[in-house]
């Protein structure tokens, strides 16, 4: 249960990131719903820090009752040279807590997303040896070797991976979204590990929830919500969707929601084989309505194969609906072992998927998972294993 505890005997617990949604980009509602939970059960104060470019006019801005702060950071674009510049991003990043009224010493955690945000951690530690840092991997490029133009180049690679590794080595403990990502951490030999734990992306049981009376009880509708990306793979989907309506199940339809660059490939194939009345495409939904969208559903599938979690599956489980993803990937490790042959497929298996629907037609088999999926009882369970770690 939240502590009840005035804001003078609260403990200051910095987040440092770059996904925080706002009013203009949604990205990142999950660190916002991670932020609420750990205030809601902890006795930290949570100040959250978002990175910005130098000539940037972005403001800070309160959402959902989170108060968001940028600091200024001073980077070459296309992920060119990190840290070049990195004694001008932590004059900037102090003169943000200074303006802020918090001191070093009075920091107790700082929680860095991605490993090069861990470079402001460390800082803060250095200043007080006091400080516990954490630092969360969200990704299967822990130390983001594949971002930017110069990624190809061997010598920028050693650059970006001897910045990434001096972060990591510094820190007390790496959290990972799934323990896929925390063996990409540890896949390193040069990076040193203090201690790790996986903290899977938990979801907000009062935004996502079942709602009876929603579906459409004449057709079996499955939905896709994800940008239209190579690795997201919404094609094995289509394809699977047209194996079954060739196999005489025409009372199918399937929904996506997002954009991106195979959007038109993937709606030229649906038009070619006039697949209208059974696969629609609609633009993004905000944050409030998916609830509502995923009520609707009978089945939620997102074949993506390169996914460190995925919250939408678990979005979708939350209010009722089960999900099919691709094996080996961080959702995977939600599933039992014997249970996984009915909800997993391998990459860019269409056929496979068209049997494992075919299959929760006809049986609608319950979905179970490990573990649970509710953000308060996730970061409850994390906030005592912070406890007790020792700093290195």
């Amino acid at each position: 249960m939240p502590k009840d505890l005035s804001c003078s005997e609260k403990e200051n617990y910095v987040v440092i990131t770059p996904f925080f949604p706002s009013k203009a980009n949604f990205r990142g509602p999950y660190v916002l719903d991670q932020v609420k939970a750990i205030e809601n059960n902890s006795a930290y104060k949570v100040t959250v820090l978002k990175p910005k470019a130098l000539f940037s006019k972005e403001q800070d801005y309160e959402f959902d009752g989170v108060n968001v702060h940028y600091f200024k950071r001073v980077v070459l674009p296309s992920n060119i040279l990190p840290g070049l510049f990195k004694g001008l991003s932590r004059f900037f990043f102090f003169k943000k807590l200074k303006q802020l009224g918090l001191n070093p010493a009075n920091i107790d955690v700082v929680h860095a997303h991605v490993t090069q945000n861990g470079m402001y951690a460390n800082s803060l530690k250095a200043k007080n040896p006091k400080i516990k840092t954490t630092l969360q991997h969200h990704g299967f490029d822990v130390l983001s070797l594949e971002n930017g133009i110069l990624r190809e180049q061997t010598w920028h690679k050693k650059w970006v991976k001897a910045f990434g590794v001096a972060i990591c080595n510094k820190i007390d403990l790496h959290l990972g979204v799934s323990g896929k990502t925390l063996s990409c951490v540890s896949a390193f030999p040069e990076i040193t590990i203090n201690a790790t734990y996986v903290l899977y992306n938990g979801v907000d049981t009062t935004k996502f929830y079942p709602i009876e009376g929603l579906k459409d009880n004449s057709v079996f509708k499955i939905g896709c919500i994800a940008n239209f990306w190579p690795l997201k793979d919404q094609m094995t989907l289509i394809l699977a969707t047209h194996h079954l309506i060739k196999q005489g199940i025409t009372n199918l339809k399937v929904d996506f929601i997002g954009s991106g660059d195979l959007l038109e490939t993937c709606k030229a194939y649906v038009a070619q084989h006039q697949l209208e009345s059974h696969i629609t495409f609609q633009d993004e939904v905000t944050h409030q309505e998916l609830n509502v969208f995923y009520n609707t559903l009978d089945l939620y599938v997102m074949p993506s194969y390169y996914e460190a979690f995925g919250c939408v599956y678990t979005e979708a489980y939350a209010c009722g609906v089960p999900f099919m993803a691709v094996q080996d990937q961080g959702i995977s490790e939600l599933i039992p072992q014997n249970d996984q042959s009915k909800w997993l497929i391998a990459p860019k298996d269409s056929q496979g998927l068209a049997a494992l629907i075919n299959s929760y037609i006809t049986n609608r088999t319950p979905q179970k998972l490990v573990t649970s999926i509710d953000i308060n009882s996730l970061v409850t369970d994390y906030l005592d294993h912070l406890n007790r770690i020792a700093v290195v």
